[in-house]
Parts: structure tokens; C-alpha cells; sequence
């Protein structure tokens, strides 16, 4: 049985559930739910294309291994699982996504090579497993010819992957807009009150005019708001996460069609971690992993210039891209930079996915439907196989 399994068994009594934020998570979730024959209403402040999640600004990175030396063992272990159910996922959706598991190559000037050698230092003591492949000047030329005038010396890990962030958005809307489930656009979420035996869920409804509230009970609400839930976005009735805060994320897309990259780079440097993944039809990703800041407002100058200075030094054919979008959004994060699955009696919420979204989704996705099943039939948590990464944490 997949995550998305449209051929289950019908539900003997069709459970009334709320998904309240229609980021990547929700999505997932609302789809996985309304295919096992569940009453769902996915509900968000945002419309359908999603431009307001941290989902839509992004990457769409599959580097556990490139992520492994700033992120806990789980992550990484999570990130190699999430590869594998990825396809299984993508194999469920009817309209066109984009999924690459052709390896990524980490590079780095000569005056960074400390940095390099850290990396090939670390994940040769802790991922010992996983293979590693030190490339000269020459394999680097073999496996990305256009990356041989820069760099001597380059780390392929041939594992890692990348998926299409936004066609995936694009293909979960068009999946949900299929099925039975009901899509509330442009409804910001006011008041979660949990009862004994249902939660009810009060928002602004945008088509009865402004300030007008409606109220949505339920047998069961999950809370994927994602940067919406911390507690200076979110109304104190409704729920918010008091240990949440916001992590800037910045990228450009550039269109570079005289660029021919086949796999994501990463370029070790001593203050940022720069990222570029090539996409379809000539158009590239730019940007940095992370930036400890909650200002969501548009890119500084002297950001700009790092970001596209370090792009042309990784191939001069960048100075003659356009630059199509640039953007910056906020990842949700919790002190411990960990994801979070938090179950009440009716209410569900999930959050914390820090830079990691893409790369972790698939395994919180499966802990998640876990956990609806601990609340709705009472099934044993501690029997997750995915405990181990990232637990399921009952409150009272």
C-alpha cells in the first residue's frame, strides 16, 4: 500500500478532518487523506499556487549527505529514507513532475580548501557507508565538463538527488482539485478550540467580506502552518508554538541557457552555503541554505552581490543570465532546528522543518498518517519504525 493508495478498502465511518496550511506538508497530508477516504478540508491564508509557503521558495535540494555536516544524524538519516519514497509518491501524481537522482558535486575554491577537507573528513568518519568519490581537476571535466576551468578538485556524492519544487506544488493542487476534498483560499485561521471529542476551527472567510468568521468542527485538525503557527504570527487563540521562529532563506532563478549544468553544485565557503540546481529547459536555482534572520523583506544589496558573485565563480557563464525571480522567505524552525509532531486529543500539529522540507517530507509524512491513526484508533505510537528519527510527542 502506498502513501497516496487509491485502491483502500472504504472507511466504515468517514472521519470530518481539517488540514489547516497548504505548504508542502499539507498537502501531502490532505492528499494521503482523502484517498484513504477521509472528509477533508484543507484550509489556507495563502491561494492555491502557494507563493506565500517556504515550499515555493526553494530549492527542492535531495543532499542529506550535503546537509550532514550542519544537521543531527536523524536528518541525514531521514533525508537517505525520503529518496527512496519519493518516487513512490510521484508515481501516484497524474500530472508532470520533475525528480533527478544523478548525484551532486561539492566544490571549492583553493583558498577554501580547509573546507573541503573537513567535509571529505567528516562524512568519511560518520557516513562510512555511503559512498564518497574525490575527483582531480580531469574527472571533474568528465562528470561536469563546463567546471574544470574553476576547480582542481571537487567531492561527487553520487546518492543525492533534487526534485521540482514548484511543479510538485503545482501537481498536488491539481491532484486535490480532483478529488472530494474541499479548498478554502485566503483563509487565515483565527481560533483553534480543541474539545474532548472534536476541534473547531474559526478563520476569516475572504468571500463573505472582511473580518467576517465562519467555524469549521471536526473530528480531527492538523496544523501544518508552518512560519504561521509561531506566536508573534499567530492569534493566541489559535494554538501558536511558542518555540517557533523564522530562518531567512534567499535565491535567485536565473534563466542560462549558454550554462549546461546536469546536477546540482554545491560550493563550500567559510560564511555561506551557496547551492545551485539546474532545472529544466535552461533555468537554475540559486541561493543560500540559510540565513539566521526573521526579516522576510526583499534581498539586501551586498546578499545579492554574494549570492551572484559566488555563481560566477563557479561558472563565468552565469554573467549573461537574466534574472527571472528573486525571492526570500522564512523556514520554520525550533530552537533545535528538529521536526516536531505534536498530538493533543483532537488536534495534530506539525512543524519545524527548519531548511529541510523536501528533503525529510516523505518520512514526516509517514509519521504523520501514524499519528492520525494513534488519534483516531488508538494504535500504539511506539510501534513507528520512523520513532527513531523523529518522534511522535503526546501532549496533554
Amino acid at each position: 500500500m502506498t502513501l497516496f493508495d487509491k485502491k483502500v478498502p472504504p472507511l466504515q465511518t468517514s472521519t470530518n478532518i481539517v488540514v489547516i496550511g497548504a505548504g508542502l506538508v499539507g498537502r501531502l497530508i490532505a492528499l494521503s487523506l482523502v484517498n484513504k477516504g477521509h472528509d477533508v478540508t484543507l484550509i489556507d491564508k495563502d491561494n492555491k499556487d502557494g507563493r506565500q509557503s517556504a515550499a515555493y521558495a526553494a530549492a527542492g535540494l535531495l543532499t542529506p549527505l550535503g546537509e550532514a555536516m550542519h544537521s543531527e544524524p536523524n536528518i541525514v538519516e531521514m533525508g537517505f529514507e525520503s529518496l527512496k519514497l519519493w518516487p513512490e509518491i510521484l508515481a501516484e501524481l497524474d500530472a508532470y513532475t520533475y525528480f533527478q537522482q544523478a548525484g551532486a558535486l561539492m566544490v571549492s575554491h583553493e583558498q577554501d580548501q580547509g573546507d573541503y577537507l573537513r567535509f571529505v573528513r567528516y562524512i568519511k568518519n560518520n557516513y562510512p557507508q555511503h559512498p564518497l568519490l574525490q575527483l582531480n581537476r580531469q574527472q571533474i571535466i568528465e562528470l561536469e565538463p563546463e567546471l574544470g576551468r574553476s576547480f582542481n578538485q571537487g567531492v561527487f556524492l553520487p546518492e543525492e538527488g533534487q526534485i521540482g519544487n514548484r511543479k510538485l506544488l503545482i501537481a498536488l493542487q491539481q491532484q486535490l482539485d480532483k478529488s472530494q476534498l474541499t479548498w478554502l483560499e485566503n483563509a487565515p485561521v483565527v481560533k483553534v478550540d480543541q474539545q474532548a471529542s472534536h476541534c473547531l476551527v474559526t478563520y476569516l472567510d475572504s468571500g463573505q467580506g472582511s473580518g467576517t468568521k465562519k467555524v469549521l468542527a471536526c473530528d480531527l485538525a492538523i496544523d501544518c502552518r508552518g512560519i504561521g503557527a509561531r506566536s508573534n504570527e499567530s492569534n493566541a487563540e489559535a494554538a501558536p508554538l511558542r518555540d517557533l521562529r523564522g530562518v531567512r532563506g534567499e535565491l535567485f532563478q536565473l534563466f542560462a541557457p549558454d550554462v549546461h549544468l546536469t546536477r546540482p553544485i554545491r560550493l563550500m565557503h567559510p560564511r555561506y552555503q551557496l547551492y545551485i540546481a539546474p532545472k529544466t529547459k535552461g533555468f537554475y536555482v540559486v541561493g543560500a541554505t540559510e540565513v539566521e534572520s526573521e526579516n522576510c523583506g526583499p534581498m539586501t544589496v551586498r546578499s545579492s552581490m554574494e549570492l551572484l558573485s559566488a555563481a560566477y565563480s563557479v561558472h563565468p557563464g552565469f554573467a549573461e543570465a537574466s534574472i527571472r525571480q528573486q525571492l526570500s522567505q522564512l523556514r520554520p524552525a525550533f530552537s533545535d532546528n528538529q521536526p516536531k509532531i505534536f498530538v493533543h486529543q483532537r488536534l495534530i500539529q506539525v512543524n519545524g522543518l527548519f531548511r529541510h522540507g523536501f528533503l525529510i517530507a516523505p518520512v514526516v509524512l509517514k509519521q504523520l498518517i501514524f499519528a492520525v491513526d494513534h488519534v483516531l484508533a488508538k494504535n500504539n505510537i511506539q510501534q513507528s519504525p520512523y520513532n527513531k528519527w523523529l518522534p511522535i510527542t503526546e501532549e496533554q
